[in-house]
């Protein structure tokens, strides 16, 4: 969001081509964040954490479209909860958070982006296909939102010749949410729990789709 917002990565190549000179008041402007309106699509554990950081940090309005209210996010971040539609209307920053299933494939599409603001920044860190890349690309390029970021592409990986890798005001990183030392150690320890805890006490302390615990038993090839 912020990268995008000030079109961090491009100025960055322009002075890897030795093409930062003088100052120049009005050129490559990016838009301010403070006090504007995030909106977050699938207002889970990292979208909570999202909010909190744009509330803290710019004092952001808090927005939120989910399949149904989340009343307790809602408090923490004084949220509103809003329709599909109107999440795209009235925010400045649209991030998504949701899973990737067959309500939320594609639904960034050419009919989503034409329902943004033209000054608005359109992120994505959960999955590519949540966004339809072709429909994002002419969005940007006729003007119907401002910038997006990417940390998630549709496809993935995403080749070098893509014209999002141009733009001013994009902002693409491979897929990297979770790249440190930290996260991915603690990635490696709740798995190694999880098999330990699942051989010697029959139940998995992180798991994601409990409906499957019933289908397995301790000590099976599974």
């Amino acid at each position: 969001m912020i990268a995008a917002s000030r079109k961090m990565f491009y100025m960055h190549k322009k002075i890897a081509k030795g093409e930062w000179t003088f100052f120049r008041p009005q050129a490559d402007l990016g838009i301010e964040l403070k006090n504007k309106t995030l909106g977050i699509f699938g207002l889970g554990r990292i979208g909570v954490q999202m909010a909190l950081r744009c509330r803290g940090a710019y004092n952001m309005k808090v927005i939120y479209h989910n399949r149904k209210p989340a009343k307790d996010p809602e408090k923490l971040l004084d949220a509103s909860f809003v329709s599909f539609d109107e999440l795209l209307s009235q925010s400045d920053v649209l991030s998504v958070h949701s899973a990737l299933n067959n309500e939320t494939k594609g639904v960034f599409d050419q009919s989503a982006f034409s329902k943004m603001k033209p000054t608005s920044i359109f992120v994505n860190t959960a999955r590519g296909a949540v966004h339809n890349e072709k429909d994002l690309i002419d969005a940007l390029n006729s003007g119907k939102i401002w910038g997006a970021g990417l940390d998630v592409t549709n496809p993935e990986p995403m080749d070098a010749t893509n014209s999002l890798l141009s733009m001013p005001n994009v902002a693409v990183t491979p897929h990297i949410g979770s790249a440190t030392e930290e996260a991915r150690g603690e990635m490696s320890r709740l798995a190694a729990l999880n098999i330990v805890e699942f051989y010697k006490n029959n139940r998995i302390p992180k798991v994601v789709n409990p409906e499957t615990l019933t289908m397995v038993k301790p000590g099976l090839n599974t």
